[in-house]
């Protein structure tokens, strides 16, 4: 089955590429001066992709997880199953400064790519307002209506938690799965949000689950 993969905030295009089952292939979000930072906008983008495509496995990172999220609610007869990878989608508690701080030591630490590091932050600069009015946007979602439209739909939904992962912690992914009536995975590996930086094969063996 072909399958879509939505980037997280920030991602720079290639970032999940060598964590990718065959057969799947990683969108490219609008830039975020096209959009004015609104989820909506990236949501109609997201919708509109799989209006294009005939019906796919769907999955995200983090902020393209919850992304997925509502355009499977929108879009439900187009979604085969969704997989989840350390999804946004209910409220964050995490300071956002300290998961800036974050992401400068997974780069120093050679975990993210420096260069997609560099286009990243690049991005981030050419729209610095709507880039903040998107990281408001996730950090305050509250998907459980659509996690529950999508329950009612039969909606296959996986969740993929990591023990590491201080942004989307645990006990917020399980209660994801659980509002979605889906699976939940937890895994135990080092990199925190971005740990399938350090095991692309697990995260590729669990999106062809």
């Amino acid at each position: 089955m072909p399958g879509l993969f939505v980037p997280g905030f920030g991602a720079a295009p290639g970032l999940y590429g060598g964590g990718l089952p065959t057969g799947w292939t990683e969108l490219e979000p609008p830039a975020y001066g096209l959009t004015g930072g609104a989820v909506a906008r990236y949501v109609d983008w997201l919708a509109g992709e799989l209006d294009a495509r005939g019906p796919v496995a769907l999955g995200g990172h983090s902020f393209g997880a919850a992304l997925a999220v509502l355009a499977a609610a929108a879009r439900p007869d187009r979604v085969e199953r969704l997989v989840l990878v350390a999804p946004a989608g209910l409220p964050l508690v995490k300071p956002m400064r300290a998961s800036a701080a974050d992401f400068v030591v997974q780069v120093c630490r050679g975990w993210y790519p420096l260069r997609q590091a560099a286009v990243g932050v690049s991005r981030v600069a050419r729209a610095p307002r709507a880039a903040l009015r998107l990281a408001r946007e996730i950090y305050a979602l509250d998907l459980r209506a659509e996690l529950a439209s999508l329950r009612h739909a039969g909606v296959p939904c996986t969740v993929v938690a990591a023990v590491t992962d201080t942004l989307t912690p645990t006990g917020h992914c399980r209660r994801l799965a659980e509002l979605a009536g889906g699976e939940y995975r937890e895994l135990t590996v080092t990199g925190g949000h971005v740990w399938f930086l350090r095991s692309p094969a697990l995260h590729r063996r669990h999106l062809a689950l």
